[in-house]
């Protein structure tokens, strides 16, 4: 008995050992979880003050035209989106002259310091830390048109490009689908009424309609614009319904006008068109286009809704602007 008493002794203070020895680690874990997590919580009410600073000002501006009182106004909404109600705010910039920038940083109300003090990382040497936000407005009034390449292409023509595969879109074969409500859609591929002495169309947004161009035949006066878009992406329009020139609404046939549906995002690898320049990608995996083939090679990237592309910036000053946040 006395022997394992005697052992047992030799241990006394091996606890004290291993609490030493794991405090740091336990210090760090703790600095994790309680300094970082206010870090963050600290960057979420810079940044609602940053976004909601600039939007005011980017209004003010708007309406007045001179964006008087920016300073001011951004500090106030940056403080009252801290929950201390203390934040250091910069003189506002304006990057362009329809654009405001809006930086803040950390300070702390009660002692005006510009860095949030660490109870548990200060043990593993960071004392305190400084968090910045920035927001940037823009305002002007909204764009009502968009140029886009003048093509238009049948969401049955567009539906194999959905899965983000090089595919290539034909519009000679006149495929016929239906919208998700059962509504016959026409295939195939329209060339739209283009800007004079231009490889491009003037899409009005505010009827989502693209007149088109009568006949089949390639623009000639696109094929160097083509050349340049190789390997480029950009916004395809997608009609879902077509209409001859009574305005009556067709699923075959010449059509004088395109509903869209959308714009896609498509990165352009290559095409064929009647009367017009041919290229296709090399690579061995990519769909030919040879013979009597007509279409245009290439991947699909995403959707840009015909709201979305009108709600750009850019448009006639007609005494209506757009604010929004621009980064």
């Amino acid at each position: 008995m006395r022997r394992i008493t005697a052992r047992l002794g030799n241990e006394r203070g091996a606890s004290a050992v291993l609490v030493a020895v794991l405090l740091v680690p336990l210090l760090g874990f703790a600095a994790i979880a309680v300094d970082v997590g206010a870090l963050y919580v600290e960057r979420g009410q810079l940044q609602n003050g940053a976004d909601a600073a600039a939007l005011a000002i980017a209004q003010g501006c708007a309406t007045d035209g001179v964006c008087t009182g920016s300073a001011a106004k951004a500090a106030a909404f940056a403080d009252a989106n801290a929950n201390d109600g203390a934040a250091n705010v910069l003189t506002p910039t304006f990057p362009t002259s329809n654009s405001v920038l809006v930086t803040s940083s950390t300070r702390v109300a009660s002692t005006n310091a510009d860095a949030i003090s660490h109870p548990f990382a200060r043990f593993i040497g960071i004392d305190s830390t400084t968090v910045h936000a920035a927001a940037t407005a823009e305002w002007g009034p909204p764009r009502e048109s968009m140029i886009v390449l003048p093509l238009a292409i049948s969401l049955c023509e567009f539906q194999p490009a959905l899965d983000g595969t090089l595919v290539l879109l034909r519009y000679d074969q006149n495929p016929a689908c239906t919208t998700p409500d059962g509504h016959p859609i026409p295939g195939g591929f329209g060339w739209l009424d283009r800007v004079e002495d231009e490889c491009e169309a003037a899409i009005d947004l505010t009827v989502a309609r693209a007149p088109s161009e009568p006949g089949n035949s390639f623009p000639g006066i696109c094929a160097a614009t083509l050349t340049d878009l190789e390997g480029q992406t950009i916004l395809v329009p997608i009609f879902d319904r077509a209409y001859n020139p009574s305005g009556n609404e067709v699923t075959n046939g010449q059509a004088a006008s395109y509903h869209l549906y959308a714009f896609a995002a498509f990165t352009i690898t290559g095409w064929k068109f009647s009367g017009g320049p041919a290229l296709t990608n090399t690579d061995p995996a990519a769909p030919r286009c040879t013979g009597n083939c007509r279409g245009i090679q290439g991947y699909f990237d995403r959707w840009v809704s015909v709201d979305a592309a009108g709600a750009a910036i850019g448009g006639p000053d007609l005494g209506v602007d757009l604010v929004r946040l621009s980064n």
